[in-house]
């Protein structure tokens, strides 16, 4: 079992990929580029924490689920948006 420090440095650093997803995918969208890249890699980083803290792999806390599941359905939303349009 890892050590406290360990597990935050882990969980801190799988947050900070997430991150760097989400603000690719928005970096993308806002200039109007293909996004579906970076929204595929957001998709699969997000889930994967999410995934590992379900196990209890790693532990979040209730918001930090919730903002990455909020995310997660905002960039479905606009994933189903473009396809439409």
């Amino acid at each position: 079992m890892n050590s406290p420090v360990e597990e935050i440095v882990s969980v801190s650093e799988q947050l900070k990929e997430v991150q760097r997803a989400l603000d690719l995918f928005k970096e993308k969208q806002q200039k109007r580029e293909s996004a579906s890249d970076a929204a595929i890699e957001f998709v699969e980083k997000a889930s994967l924490v999410l995934d590992r803290a379900e196990k209890k792999e790693i532990l979040l806390t209730d918001d930090q689920k919730r903002r990455i599941r909020n995310n997660l359905l905002k960039i479905r939303s606009s994933l189903v948006r473009n396809m439409e349009g």
